[in-house]
């Protein structure tokens, strides 16, 4: 690499070291390595330490937030109300019992549920509206409803918001929700 110029030599500037590899390779269908398994023994100490590292996380931030003496005071509010409570509580004499075994067997029994008569809602002109606005089908259900202080006979055709789009013969008009009253289905389409 060295080459003269004259009388001085010239040296190069960079220098590429590179170890010099013999070329040993093994038969490598007839090699084969794997990993040692760790042994399981050291890593049950290390989850070991790390619980206990947690536990004692977690009791001195129990300490830091007074959880342990909040602990404390509710047991010594329970132990008083205990001790009030017990001033109160009259004592049962077993004897009692045994004098009216009637009235134990009377308390046991279930009372007996009356069936109830089914009432039957009236539905408001709301929601009758909003039933037949969402009815499919043709014909369309005939109703019956007093809109402005005329008892009028309308189809529903649909509902947006607070208007009403109701056919009246072979008119279409739009009426305010609030502006219906007394509304009933006449005829139910089949």
């Amino acid at each position: 690499m060295s080459e003269t110029n004259g009388d001085k030599e010239s040296k190069p500037l960079i220098y590429v070291d590179q170890a010099k590899i013999s070329d040993l390779r093994g038969n490598m269908q007839s090699d084969f390595r794997t990993k040692k398994a760790k042994p399981q023994d050291s890593a049950e100490p290390e989850l070991q330490e790390e619980a206990e590292h947690k536990e004692e996380k977690i009791e001195q931030v129990k300490r830091e937030f007074g959880v342990y003496d909040a602990m404390m005071e509710i047991e010594k509010e329970i132990t008083g109300l205990r001790k009030i409570t017990e001033e109160y509580v009259p004592e049962k004499a077993p004897v009692e019992k045994m004098e009216h075994p009637e009235q134990i067997e009377q308390e046991n029994e279930k009372p007996v549920k009356r069936k109830r008569k089914k009432v039957e809602k009236k539905e408001s002109s709301r929601d009758i509206i909003s039933r037949l606005s969402n009815h499919q089908g043709f014909p369309k259900p005939l109703c019956e409803a007093v809109i402005n202080g005329e008892k009028l006979r309308f189809h529903v055709l649909g509902m947006r918001g607070e208007s009403v789009k109701i056919k009246r013969g072979n008119h279409i008009r739009f009426v305010g929700l609030p502006d219906i009253i007394d509304a009933k289905i006449i005829e139910e389409s089949k």
